[in-house]
Formats: C-alpha cells, sequence, structure tokens
C-alpha cells in the first residue's frame, strides 16, 4: 500500500476539537478503523496491553510521525502460533508502568521518549489482500526481535544487546544508543533485511551500530556487506 511520505505536524497541545483527528494519526486502532471504513473515533487502548499494529497501516503510522519530533517508536515482533514463552512480559509490564494513569494512551504519550506497539507476524496481514508479514517479507524479521523508527526512518531492526534479550532494562539500553546513533545521522535503509537471524552472532550490539554507520546519508538502495 502506498502511503504519504510527509510528516505532518500538529501543536502538542491538543484541545477537545482536535483529539479525534490526532488519534486517527497516533492510534493504530483508530487509524486502522478509519482506512476500513468504520467509525471508532477515539483512542479507547489498554493502559496495560501494548496495542497491535497491523500491516494495513502500518507504513501510515511510521512515515506521518507527529509526536515528539524525536520519539523512538519500537516494535516489538512475535509470533502467537508460537507457545507462550513470557518474552514480552517485561515489555508488557514497561508498558504498564509508563501508561498507569492514563486513558488514551496512544494520545497522552505523544511526548514520551519512546512508544511501544506489537507486531504479530501471524495475523498482521489479516486486513490485507497479500497474504504473510509484510515486515517478514520487507527486513527478514523473526519473533524476539525489535524494530526502532525515528520520523519514518528505519535504525535498528535485530535483537536487542545480548542475543534473545527481552529484558526491559536491556531494550532501554539499547533504545538509548538508538537515539545516539540517530543523532549523529545514522540510520539504515528501507529496504534492509536481517540476513543472519542468529542472535549470537551480534556482540554486546556492536552489529547495529556498524549497520547504521554504513547507511549514513542512505537513500534505501544500498545495503552492507554482511
Amino acid at each position: 500500500m502506498t502511503t504519504s511520505s510527509h510528516n505532518l505536524r500538529l501543536p502538542f497541545s491538543i484541545d477537545n476539537e482536535n483529539i479525534w483527528f490526532v488519534s486517527q494519526l497516533l492510534c493504530p486502532v483508530v487509524l486502522r478503523n478509519k482506512m476500513r471504513g468504520e467509525d471508532i473515533r477515539l483512542c479507547r487502548c489498554s493502559s496495560h496491553s501494548i496495542p497491535h499494529v497491523t500491516d494495513l497501516e502500518f507504513d501510515f503510522l511510521i512515515n506521518n510521525q507527529i509526536s515528539c519530533p524525536e520519539q523512538i517508536t519500537v516494535i516489538c515482533v512475535y509470533d502467537s502460533s508460537m507457545a507462550e514463552d513470557g518474552t514480552l512480559r517485561e515489555i508488557e509490564e514497561l508498558y504498564a508502568h509508563k501508561n498507569r494513569t492514563r486513558n488514551m494512551p496512544c494520545i497522552q504519550s505523544r511526548l514520551d521518549p519512546f512508544r511501544l506497539l506489537k507486531y504479530n507476524i501471524s495475523s498482521a496481514d489479516e486486513f490485507n489482500d497479500r497474504a504473510g508479514s509484510l515486515l517478514v517479507y520487507r527486513h527478514n524479521v523473526a519473533p524476539g526481535m525489535f524494530l526502532m523508527y525515528i520520523q519514518g526512518k528505519l535504525l535498528f531492526a535485530n535483537y536487542v544487546l545480548n542475543g534473545y534479550s527481552t529484558s526491559a532494562k536491556d531494550l532501554q539500553k539499547q533504545i538509548v544508543k538508538t537515539k545516539n546513533d540517530y543523532q549523529m545521522g545514522y540510520h539504515l535503509p528501507s529496504d534492509f533485511r536481517v540476513r543472519n537471524q542468529n542472535p549470537n552472532w551480534t556482540v554486546k550490539g556492536h552489529w547495529p551500530r556498524y549497520t547504521a554507520q554504513f547507511a549514513r546519508g542512505v537513500t534505501g538502495t544500498s545495503k552492507p556487506p554482511l
């Protein structure tokens, strides 16, 4: 699906007249329903369960960021068809802690340093005509990986730090590191694909930094030689 490449901007103070418009740009559920012709106007996402993003609204949501200009959107990749292993439990707890007093978390988190979204490989294509996960096709992602974006730029696509870790502490360390890379002008090509899904191949997170350095200023047509 083709989406606009223009970033939309709104004042960070939102009055009642703008709250529906902002909901459909920040909340994957509201945006998805609008794209499907359904009338769900306001974010009513849970304050203790990370919202899901699907292939239908993914590109629009990532490419039209109206939150804090340097907010990192973190996509937590998992597969519900696999046996429950609790890998996202700590990340869910982190989300719940951040949003414990919020009743419209997608809107109220717009000034946070980062926001969390879940991506379920086995059902992400539910509302698309084409079968198969967009992110598997585009980036060769696997369950347990995280993708990080700012203003539509892909900054990180891998397991965090020390392999299969999905601990909130390690994720937050990687977020800080990724933000530093972004501020130095580093990002990954838009067509970047993970070529080796063995997390032991990475050493304390240095591989993501290497690929980001290689991609500095790249428009998305080149890939690092892995």
